[in-house]
């Protein structure tokens, strides 16, 4: 449960500047690198705090769609991992050869939406909107 002022995500971002504009212009060598890194894990579980639960609702209804399942149980990452192996388990065995856009579509949004957590500059997430 949230506390009052401030949020996760503001604490995160907090740190996060602290470490990029106060820290890292005082360091050298080795440790730049690591603080780069640390900076750089702060922003993605902010980004996850703020995209995760969708990009996660997002996955688990299309890989429902697709392999014809109803969501069971209450752990959203245990049918996560159960059905990204049964899609695996069809596309190897070419159960969804006939659902070959749909399988496509699916695979490029769920990893575009996990590219916009892990690292949104990264090159090519952004060819991938076309930008």
């Amino acid at each position: 449960m949230p506390q009052d002022r401030a949020s996760a995500e503001e604490l995160l971002g907090g740190v996060e500047a602290f470490l990029r504009q106060d820290v890292l212009p005082q360091l050298s060598g080795a440790s730049i690198y690591k603080c780069r890194v640390a900076a750089n894990i702060l922003s993605i579980v902010q980004r996850e705090l703020a995209q995760g639960h969708t990009a996660d609702s997002a996955e688990l209804q299309g890989l429902q769609n697709l392999l014809g399942r109803e969501g069971k149980g209450v752990d959203k990452a245990a049918q996560l991992d159960d059905l990204n192996a049964e899609l695996c388990d069809s596309i190897r065995n070419g159960k969804l050869d006939d659902q070959r856009k749909a399988v496509i579509s699916h695979v490029r949004t769920s990893l575009q939406n996990k590219l916009a957590i892990a690292n949104p500059k990264y090159a090519g997430y952004r060819e991938s909107l076309g930008e």
